[in-house]
């Protein structure tokens, strides 16, 4: 009888641990590493509006060892979102990056994170705990896949691995029905027919390239028929778009391609959702490109090109008294300064950038108003290669004023600048399209 016992404790004592194994595996944190021994685990997944990180203890394998206390970093979102709690560690001395995508079980679409909140103080050195939000993911599906590009020194790498997520707002969503295509909307004076919408189309450019069918590397196609007035025009173009469905998924995206052939548009953006929706919403912003009307219009002549350097560039618009403007108007409602053009003496001959220019606006331009620079010729009417270096928000006061730079190239031996802009008002369509899918995505 007492060997029965023993025998009998032991077999319990063997399920017992048995149990607690399973547990522990089906409960351990879910881990991607990379081939340089990065490393970001998931810590937490949550759905709402209101985001606090979970209690994490420091680590033993950094100098961070600050461990985070619930409430550290805690944010709320407008509408609900979904937020992915991560750590991520690396070598602090390297640059590092990481991107995470939500793609669908069966791999026919995914989209970008769109917000990234650190909670520890320290941030970005080599321990991090981060709040990743998603604005779009699979709502309809009980479990979908987050993967992760991590860019460094070393270049960029896509993780095989993918976490996998418990949907934490599945539920019954209503579907939007599709209007026939071709579909016309104008906004004043402008027409747009949209022909066709595709989704899974190639991208010019990939971001997997060890993976050519991964979803990353694919688009949204979409055709347009462009009249202004009546009459076909080339001269205005999407420059945004934002992508909306019934699962309360929304995304924006800049285009990346535009091809005109016999007055038709195509074009390839990133990022669309999920294909199986029978709807999309999809906003269209054009801008035109060209032929802008003479109100619109702001040219200055002789704009001089100074040294100075490119560490001082994102700083000199805020301080007036070293980097007075030199020309200032009103256009199209909205006040104006223009500081002196710079030739950047901290950098080598083929640097990217090398020099810069800086346009200042004493507010926010109004809702659908952008600005485009021109024209741009040194003192001998040739043209100067630029490129939009993108903006920045300088508060004084109660006022907030924005700067648009834009990066030089190729300015040897030049002196002075003659600069027109444009400030203009773009026109906003938006069609409910079912997408069709691409040949490689069905």
């Amino acid at each position: 009888m007492k060997t029965k016992k023993i025998l009998l404790s032991s077999a319990a004592v063997l399920i017992i641990g048995i149990v607690v194994g399973v547990v522990w595996w089906l409960e351990r944190p879910q881990v991607i590493t990379f081939s340089d021994d990065a490393k970001v685990t998931l810590l937490a997944v949550e759905y709402g509006k209101r985001h606090a990180p979970p209690t994490v203890k420091a680590s033993t394998t950094s100098t961070n060892k600050a461990p985070v206390r619930r409430g550290n970093g805690s944010f709320t979102t407008t509408d609900d979102t979904l937020v992915l709690w991560v750590r991520m560690t690396y070598d602090s001395q390297q640059y590092h990056y990481f991107q995470l995508y939500a793609y669908d079980k069966a791999g026919t679409a995914c989209v970008g994170s769109t917000g990234t909140h650190y909670a520890n103080t320290g941030r970005r050195n080599g321990n991090d705990i981060v709040g990743i939000e998603f604005s779009a993911f699979p709502h309809r599906q009980g479990k979908f896949l987050v993967g992760i590009q991590e860019q460094g020194n070393g270049g960029q790498e896509m993780s095989d691995k993918k976490f996998v997520i418990s949907n934490p707002a599945r539920g019954s969503s209503m579907k939007w029905t599709a209007e026939p295509v071709p579909a016309t909307k104008e906004d004043d004076d402008l027409s747009v027919t949209l022909t066709k919408l595709t989704a899974g189309a190639n991208m010019p450019y990939q971001r997997n390239q060890d993976n050519l069918d991964d979803p990353v590397n694919k688009g949204v196609e979409a055709v347009f028929h462009v009249e202004r007035n009546g009459k076909p025009v080339s001269n205005w173009q999407p420059v945004s778009v934002e992508t909306a469905d019934a699962t309360g998924n929304h995304i924006g995206g800049g285009i990346s391609q535009n091809n005109w052939q016999d007055n038709n548009d195509t074009v390839i953006y990133q990022y669309g959702l999920w294909p199986d929706e029978p709807g999309w919403k999809v906003k269209f912003e054009f801008s035109q490109q060209s032929d802008f009307a003479d109100s619109e219009l702001w040219t200055v002549q002789n704009l001089p090109l100074q040294p100075g350097r490119q560490r001082d560039f994102n700083t000199n618009a805020r301080n007036s008294r070293t980097n007075a403007p030199v020309a200032e108007t009103d256009l199209n409602g909205v006040h104006l300064k223009l500081f002196p053009a710079k030739q950047f003496t901290d950098v080598g001959q083929n640097n990217y950038m090398q020099g810069g220019l800086q346009i200042q606006t004493d507010s926010a331009l109004p809702d659908g108003m952008r600005m485009t620079v021109v024209k741009l010729t040194d003192d001998q009417s040739n043209d100067v290669t630029f490129f939009d270096n993108g903006t920045m928000r300088n508060a004084t006061g109660n006022t907030t004023s924005t700067t648009y730079r834009y990066g030089l190239r190729a300015i040897d031996g030049i002196t002075n600048l003659n600069l027109t802009i444009a400030l203009h008002k773009s026109r906003f369509v938006e069609f409910t399209a079912e997408p069709e899918k691409a040949a490689a995505a069905q």
